[in-house]
């Protein structure tokens, strides 16, 4: 950051002063003796900050502060000798982080300048990495695992080859895939498909397409995913929950590179980069025979793995920094204390970075206007671990043995609708139970699939 600083007084003791104060902590001075003056010096060449005198000959430093351009190109610190409590109050709401009375006291002075600066910093952060987060492959996170994992995208994303993306439920597989996708230089569209929340009756569709009167209520042609993602990437998200007998056809366009619509005649040559992810072992599958062996090893030509982000605990504070800036907006800073920052990093984050987000939009909805304080308190907020040290079934004791099992039962069903986006067909599937058994439980044990 520049440590040139615009000092703007009529007084010429004041400037030499204050000047001969600021050469001494290190920084280089600029002056002005009106608000003309200080104004052309602002806009050819912006400040690290301004020390503005309210009391100026001609046009007044808060009329100056009033007309200058928002955001404000430097961080203001008035000065005055003799201003009314209500000039004191306009000032800071015209922007101004500080007032400090004239003569001031080097110290108080100091302090007020390093705080303005240090508040830039933050708002030159946060608009960084609100930037960040908002270019969808960008992987945010300072451990050496995050830095591992840039190398691999960076690595594989040039390439045609099929990615297999792998990570815990939360984990940001799919910003994965799309950081991917942008190292590919590829232009055509990203495309992704949960192959979970689809019904297996219309996951053919979907992938492929159809023609017209393909099956009952076709009736227009329909471009599939493939097609859709023609000189792009298609996401196969969720690949492990893909039907056996969808399996072998997918495994024939990544074979032949082209697809055959449902009710087609033809095939269509197709030019598409395939990333696949889950959150499954599919190796176990393949051994227990719910997955092919042969679509595993065509899909896991470059194996990628997300770590969770129970280990990677110095991600924790710039992912929570990222998401404050993404929800706050222009008030996005986050002050962490050390508390907050221990109780954050020794988290378990069983939701991973999905449940951190969520935690700090809770943090936001439950703050007032201004920055987001992270401590103890708001760590509080936390949901407990369920992967915690404590071991005890909640409810021993005092719940007969059926309700036990009905409230794990509750859990379960509510895992695997919330996997499936509410979906009860992709839901049982996922539970490999029949789909009209799985209603009748949900409705038995009183479960809002919607929720």
């Amino acid at each position: 950051m520049s440590r040139r600083i615009l000092l703007v007084d009529d007084d010429p003791a004041v400037l030499r002063g204050v000047s001969g104060l600021l050469r001494d902590e290190g920084y280089r001075t600029e002056t002005a003796a009106t608000a003309a003056e200080a104004h052309e010096a602002i806009l050819r060449d912006p400040p690290a900050a301004i020390l503005l005198d309210v009391q100026l000959p001609g046009e007044s430093g808060l009329s100056l502060l009033a007309r200058l351009p928002r955001p404000l190109p430097a961080p203001v610190v008035v000065l005055s000798g003799g201003a009314t409590p209500g000039e004191a109050a306009q000032a800071l709401k015209l922007g101004a982080t500080d007032f400090v009375e004239k003569p001031p006291a080097p110290e108080r002075l100091l302090t007020a300048l390093q705080n303005a600066l240090a508040l830039r910093e933050l708002e030159e952060e946060r608009e960084r990495l609100r930037e960040e987060l908002a270019q969808p492959g960008h992987l945010i996170g300072e451990s050496a695992a995050m830095a591992e994992l840039r190398k691999l995208v960076a690595r594989a994303g040039p390439s045609d080859s099929v990615v297999l993306v792998q990570g815990e439920t939360g984990t940001g597989k799919e910003r994965v895939a799309r950081a991917l996708h942008l190292a590919s230089g590829r232009k055509g569209r990203f495309v992704a498909v949960n192959c979970a929340a689809i019904p297996a009756t219309l996951l053919e569709s979907e992938l492929f397409g159809a023609e017209k009167g393909a099956f009952t209520g076709a009736t227009a042609r329909r471009i599939g995913r493939f097609e859709q993602a023609q000189g792009g990437t298609l996401l196969l998200d969720e690949i492990g929950e893909l039907p056996l007998e969808l399996q072998a056809k997918l495994l024939r366009v990544l074979e032949q590179r082209e697809v055959e619509r449902l009710g087609g005649t033809a095939p269509v040559a197709i030019d598409v980069r395939v990333i696949a992810a889950t959150h499954r072992d599919l190796r176990a599958a393949v051994a227990e025979r719910r997955f092919r062996e042969d679509l595993f090893y065509r899909l896991a030509v470059f194996p990628i793995s997300v770590p969770p982000l129970r280990q990677r605990p110095d991600d924790v504070i710039p992912l929570a920094r990222a998401f404050a800036a993404e929800l706050r907006g222009a008030q996005g800073e986050l002050r962490v204390t050390t508390g907050g920052a221990t109780a954050l990093r020794g988290h378990l984050w069983p939701g991973n970075v999905r449940e951190l987000r969520n935690f700090v939009e809770r943090l936001h909805l439950m703050t007032d206007p201004g920055p987001l304080v992270l401590d103890e308190q708001a760590a509080a907020l936390l949901s407990p671990s369920p992967a915690g040290p404590r071991s005890a079934v909640e409810g021993l004791g005092t719940l007969s043995l059926r309700e036990l099992c009905e409230d794990a039962e509750r859990g379960i069903l509510r895992e695997a609708l919330a996997r499936c986006d509410g979906n009860v067909a992709a839901a049982a599937r996922l539970l490999k139970v029949d789909r009209g058994n799985l209603y009748r439980r949900i409705k038995a044990l009183g479960v809002d699939a919607a929720e």
